[in-house]
């Protein structure tokens, strides 16, 4: 479960099992601040409060002025290493991020996909995750989970893992090319009214966090849904491309 804060008229997400990691600063953005229109996103947009609205943000989840080290996100498997400041400025093409550098902070933007942060007990390394349907058909949480394992030498049982605010198995109706790529007929929930199979986007990457060795009992999932509460969250379904985005980030305390 997530809860509320309310920082300086910015309303965000925490998960208080990151929380109880010393060293660890996370948080889920929401669209609320003084307006309903917080938005963090795309970053290629040429609104001009984008910038400003994401120094309000990491302001707001106690990092001001830390480097956020960005990822051109383009719905793949593909996992990067961020070992130093430099995508800060020039953001690394992928879907997910893992690092070990302090001081600094780990996004991902979505605006119905699926927002995973992890972290390790020890606060050693951090991942943020981007899972689209197409990076949960190249399994991009399992990926992530692996390459920290592998580069880092974490266990999995050290891991702490949250997926945050997503469009939920209520709204996310889907077609057949999903239900080919992912390849998991128990991710997929029909119902007599509805016309076409849902995807439960959680269930499907937290069995991928599980594969991977996380236990059970240290992944948390959001029950919010971004299509459900346009009072909280930006969803493309919803809104269409003018959809504004979410923010989620982590990072290593200096």
């Amino acid at each position: 479960m997530l809860q509320v804060k309310r920082v300086s008229q910015i309303t965000l997400l925490h998960a208080p099992a990151l929380d109880a990691i010393d060293g660890i600063a996370h948080a889920f953005s929401t669209r609320r601040a003084e307006h309903p229109n917080l938005t963090l996103g795309p970053t290629s947009s040429d609104n001009p409060m984008i910038p400003i609205n994401r120094s309000r943000f990491l302001a707001a989840a106690g990092v001001p002025g830390w480097p956020v080290l960005k990822l051109k996100q383009i719905h793949s498997g593909i996992v990067q290493d961020m070992t130093d400041t430099w995508p800060s400025n020039e953001p690394l093409e992928g879907d997910a991020a893992v690092t070990a550098v302090r001081g600094a902070v780990l996004a991902v933007q979505t605006a119905d996909c699926v927002p995973i942060l992890i972290a390790d007990r020890d606060a050693r390394v951090v991942a943020a995750v981007h899972a689209g349907w197409r990076g949960t058909a190249a399994r991009i949480a399992e990926r992530t989970v692996q390459f920290m394992i592998q580069k880092y030498g974490v266990s999995p049982a050290d891991l702490m893992a949250v997926i945050g605010p997503h469009n939920a198995v209520c709204c996310y109706e889907v077609g057949d090319d999903v239900r080919d790529a992912i390849k998991a007929p128990d991710v997929f929930v029909r119902k007599p009214d509805w016309t076409k199979p849902h995807l439960d986007q959680s269930r499907a990457n937290q069995k991928q966090l599980l594969k991977a060795g996380i236990p059970e009992n240290q992944i948390v999932t959001s029950s919010l849904c971004t299509h459900c509460r346009p009072d909280l969250f930006f969803s493309y379904r919803r809104e269409g491309k003018h959809a504004g985005r979410l923010l989620s980030i982590i990072g290593l305390a200096p």
